[in-house]
């Protein structure tokens, strides 16, 4: 019964809010995003979402939905002037920033069109072109390259094979393929179209539909099949299963991500390659990351005083003629160094910002640091090997590896930086023989 009351009283707010006004004049375009209240979401989504819209040409507003959102993120938020709204939580929020999209158009005449992201995704370059996009009464989305199970895994009941031709079979012979739900874009009209539609799914759950995942895209498909929907470019919303290709730019040393010749506006960082430094933004963008994202930072970034070892642990370093000077770590609840002795030299598993620092006892004709990360974690934003003044550094590779010749006496430093309270994850291997040499 709770169910049925909210999905009645929800139906009849979406009502009641009435999509009769007209935009003004000149209206605002707005860009959406919905996030909760999760701690890793808000490092890995919200902040690369928001830095990188702020470096792209976009000059319209900035929306965050708040799904349960802690005081201290209001409170960044509110810093950074950027607007909130506080969403109903009752649907959820897959569906429920649907509506709250379309709330938001049926409240404020001045949104002329609103453009609803996964928080997943981050902005390649200085240019935002997708409203220009943006015409008529259909809802805008791109074209996804797979057509994913969790489409039709939540029909259910009598209507279910009816449905799933639809969803499917009639998606197809429309738009050639399955959508993406990641960038629903559209003009107060379209916005008010789909969100009739949504309501009349919403009043279907528990007969046409089980929540379950993927019925934010079920509902979408659904409204694509009644010739709803319109087809973005995908590099509005790049699939990374595409198929995309790095430009080397020089001499800046960036990384131009393009598809068939054209630039890729936005990188969708879907969960099977969400920490692959290789198209993450903070690894593509770590300087700027570093000093624009710690005004979201959840926590100072200082290290702390250093933190102590035992003896057995000074002598795994001693044995590669390494004299352990200090380590320091920030002081974020979580932050942690596990030091392993292994065959052939040591490996230091680290979450967190830390630093650690060794003098050389003697010579070491090739030291081989290996600077890596947990797979399916995220790695520091940056993390280095520093020998005498020289710095070595990993942002954007799975694996890192520099072999210097040390001289008795010299400083060697191994430092892991991400914003404070990230807790990015870091795997460093010491050894004076190489993993791989020919």
């Amino acid at each position: 019964m709770g169910l049925e009351r909210d999905v009645k009283a929800e139906t009849a707010a979406m009502a009641d809010g009435g999509f009769e006004e007209t935009a003004a004049p000149g209206g605002a375009d707005v860009v959406c995003v919905a996030i909760n209240d999760n701690h890793r979401a808000w490092y890995e989504m919200l902040v690369p979402f928001v830095l990188s819209l702020r470096r792209t040409d976009f000059d319209g507003r900035l929306i965050v939905l708040s799904y349960g959102l802690s005081a201290l993120k209001l409170e960044r938020l509110c810093t950074e002037g950027i607007e909130v709204v506080e969403a109903d939580p009752s649907l959820g929020l897959p569906v429920g920033r649907f509506v709250e999209a379309g709330r938001l158009c049926a409240r404020d005449p001045a949104i002329a069109k609103l453009a609803l992201y996964d928080a997943d995704i981050w902005f390649c370059g200085e240019r935002f072109d997708l409203f220009s996009h943006v015409t008529g009464a259909k809802l805008h989305v791109t074209p996804d390259p797979l057509f994913c199970s969790f489409v039709v895994a939540p029909l259910m009941g009598p209507r279910r094979e009816r449905l799933w031709r639809e969803a499917v079979d009639e998606v197809k012979a429309r738009h050639g393929g399955a959508l993406q739900a990641g960038l629903t874009a559209g003009t107060r009209e379209a916005w008010a179209g789909f969100s009739d539609h949504i309501a009349a799914c919403v009043s279907g759950i528990g007969v046409d539909f089980q929540t379950c995942f993927g019925i934010d895209t079920t509902f979408l498909h659904l409204w694509a099949a009644k010739d709803g929907v319109a087809l973005l470019g995908e590099t509005q919303n790049f699939i990374i299963k595409s198929g995309l290709r790095e430009i080397y730019e020089e001499p800046t040393g960036e990384t131009r991500f393009t598809h068939l010749g054209e630039d890729i506006r936005a990188l969708h960082m879907s969960g099977d390659i969400r920490f692959l430094n290789r198209w993450r933004y903070y690894a593509n963008n770590a300087g700027h990351a570093l000093e624009a994202g710690r005004s979201f930072a959840l926590a100072p970034d200082d290290l702390q005083d250093p933190v102590g070892f035992s003896g057995e642990v000074a002598q795994y370093f001693a044995d590669l003629r390494l004299a352990l000077c200090g380590v320091r770590m920030e002081p974020f609840e979580g932050a942690h160094l596990q030091i392993m002795k292994t065959p052939d030299g040591v490996t230091i598993f680290g979450a967190g910002n830390h630093e650690i620092a060794f003098t050389a006892t003697d010579t070491i004709a090739r030291l081989n640091v290996y600077m890596s990360h947990p797979s399916g974690f995220p790695s520091p934003i940056r993390w280095s090997l520093t020998v005498d003044g020289q710095t070595a550094t990993n942002s954007n590779q799975l694996l890192s590896h520099v072999s210097p010749t040390v001289q008795p006496g010299a400083s060697v430093v191994l430092k892991a930086e991400s914003l404070g309270g990230q807790l990015c994850k870091v795997l460093w291997t010491l050894t004076t023989s190489a993993e791989i040499q020919q």
